[in-house]
């Protein structure tokens, strides 16, 4: 039997029913389960084709990443960053039959098949898809804003999450590196949660908010006065030995993600990782140098046709959203290898009005222009910055889809069709 490998893991609604493939039965194996990953089996899932999916994934939820901090600092609301898996899949009309869920890690790959770590199982496939992200480096409180890799449940993720809110809660001061969007809602967060709780945000640029628009950083600025114990620190890569010198009990490295792939690293595909482990990829999602192998989400980089590289994560950002290159790149180019046809990069479609109107901003080590597009940072339930070409919303307008609750239930109710909590 033929075989079609991805990883990633599937759900949602059943929209058009165009068969793509009908011919001799495909098996796909889903190796991981991020947001990115969900779009892209969802579109999947779409299509009558004839294809068995066989998901390899430790977790039995996905976890909303993204809504991290604020699970940390409203513990109370942990229990929506959680969406159980085989709510996903009976909420797909083909996923029933489609989907075999292994609770397993991938240990290897080869050529031709997978093989699980616990069980030493082997997948074969046809082609191969990998989605298994990226998390922050070992030896911080960071590494917990996503779920680990290990067997862990959703209620034990619920669990975890709200731990380490009585961490932050009874810390001496919490250190934050890295100001990225990540590290200022994180700070912003705990900061409005915890007032009695340090905060020392750091940096190794000279201003939070480095490369945004200025009335954006003009914002921030004036948003973190309102939290007193909120404190920066410039010009200061920080580490977790610092933390001591600034009085911190709890670090949070937020910067220098490592991608999920070193069960790729002493396999057949050794060759399509970069010098720091990330899957380099064309425009189409397709592994460079391997033609049956795609990539998709933080795990992986873009090199352009001119040998520029980028982010996948900060292509998503700049093009369109992560659910839409999930759909109309990654997993049409699936269906289209599969059956024979040539592979295409819808990048330019779909965009949203955001990106439509973002701005060029100017790095200023390399004095190379850039698209920034517009974009909200929430800051609480109860404020946030909005931007969109250097135009600056605080307050209410801006983030008002986004600042209460992050999408989860929206989230929720897309997949499962129900809003959520999943679990207690």
């Amino acid at each position: 039997m033929a075989a079609l490998c991805l990883v990633g893991c599937l759900g949602g609604n059943v929209g058009r029913t165009q068969k793509v493939y009908d011919g001799e039965q495909r098996r796909v194996v889903i190796v991981g389960g991020g947001f990115a990953a969900v779009h892209m089996c969802e579109e999947l899932a779409k299509h009558p084709h004839n294809i068995k999916v066989t998901m390899i994934c430790p977790n039995d939820h996905l976890d909303i990443a993204w809504a991290s901090p604020r699970a940390i600092a409203r513990p109370e609301t942990a229990n929506r960053n959680v969406i159980p898996l085989h709510k996903i899949f009976q909420r797909s009309k083909h996923a029933h039959d489609m989907v075999t869920h292994v609770h397993d890690t991938v240990a290897w790959v080869t050529e031709t098949y997978v093989e699980t770590a616990m069980s030493c199982e082997r997948h074969e496939y046809d082609v191969l898809v990998i989605g298994t992200g990226a998390t922050y480096a070992e030896g911080s409180e960071a590494k917990r804003l996503k779920s680990n890799h290990s067997s862990i449940g959703g209620a034990d993720r619920v669990k975890e999450l709200r731990e380490l809110a009585e961490r932050v809660k009874g810390s001496k001061g919490v250190m934050v590196v890295g100001a990225g969007p990540t590290g200022i809602e994180l700070a912003a967060e705990l900061g409005a949660a915890y007032p009695h709780v340090p905060i020392k945000l750091v940096t190794n640029k000279y201003e939070v908010g480095a490369g945004m628009p200025k009335p954006v950083k003009a914002a921030l600025q004036a948003a973190f006065q309102s939290r007193p114990n909120v404190s920066f620190v410039t010009g200061e890569r920080g580490s977790i030995l610092d933390s001591k010198r600034h009085g911190c009990d709890v670090v949070f490295m937020c910067a220098g993600m490592e991608p999920n792939t070193s069960f790729l690293g002493g396999g057949a595909l050794k060759a399509s990782l970069d010098e720091k482990g990330f899957i380099k990829t064309g425009a189409t999602g397709r592994v460079l140098d391997f033609a049956n192998v795609f990539a998709l989400g933080d795990c992986a980089k873009t090199y352009t046709d001119c040998g520029e590289m980028e982010m996948m994560s900060e292509r998503y950002r700049r093009e369109h959203d992560t659910e839409k290159f999930a759909r109309r790149v990654c997993a049409r180019n699936v269906l289209r290898y599969i059956a024979g046809q040539d592979l295409v990069d819808k990048a330019a479609k779909g965009r949203r009005w955001w990106h439509a109107v973002g701005g060029l901003s100017r790095d200023t080590d390399t004095g190379k222009e850039y698209a920034y597009p517009g974009a909200v940072i929430s800051l609480s339930p109860g404020d946030s910055v909005g931007y969109v070409r250097g135009s600056v919303t605080r307050g209410w307008y801006a983030a008002a889809r986004k600042r209460k609750d992050l999408w989860r239930m929206r989230l929720s109710k897309k997949l499962t069709g129900h809003d959520g909590p999943h679990y207690t």
